[in-house]
């Protein structure tokens, strides 16, 4: 049996990541069970709000960074399970941190969810992170379907 100890999952803050992180507290086992939520900061939302001026890019990085941390310490706190829970915050191309980061760990498997924060033409046009994560792994990828 394919046993899934230490599990990635990529956490955008939208209800559909959140649902996938209560999901993967569950599936995590074993003897050093852990989950590590990553959240990565893309650098093209950073350009986005530094060139419509509302800030320097590192204030954009630092105030998305704070944002970041802050969730992931709440999702961290309301986790209701007995397994080591790792928070990261990364800068970069989020499927790219995300592939990253699994194999910078050697995690059994990356949770996501079926749909994040993204519309639903630009899903069709140029894929989801997910597709693209699941191209890109050399880990098992699992996509989990979440209503909200």
């Amino acid at each position: 049996m394919y046993e899934l100890n230490t599990l990635l999952v990529p956490v955008d803050f939208s209800p559909v990541s959140r649902g996938v992180v209560e999901r993967a507290a569950k599936l995590a086992g074993g003897d050093d069970a852990a989950l590590i939520l990553l959240h990565a900061i893309d650098p093209a939302l950073v350009d986005f709000a530094a060139k419509l001026g509302l800030e320097s890019r590192e204030q954009v990085i630092e105030k998305m960074r704070a944002h970041a941390e802050e969730e992931l310490a709440a999702l961290k706190q309301s986790s209701e399970v007995d397994i080591d829970v790792q928070t990261i915050v990364s800068e970069g191309i989020p499927f790219i941190e995300i592939l990253r980061k699994a194999e910078d760990f050697q995690v059994d498997a990356i949770l996501m969810g079926k749909y994040g924060t993204r519309g639903h033409i630009e899903k069709l046009l140029f894929g989801t992170t997910a597709e693209r994560v699941i191209r890109g792994s050399l880990r098992a990828v699992i996509v989990i379907p979440v209503e909200v």
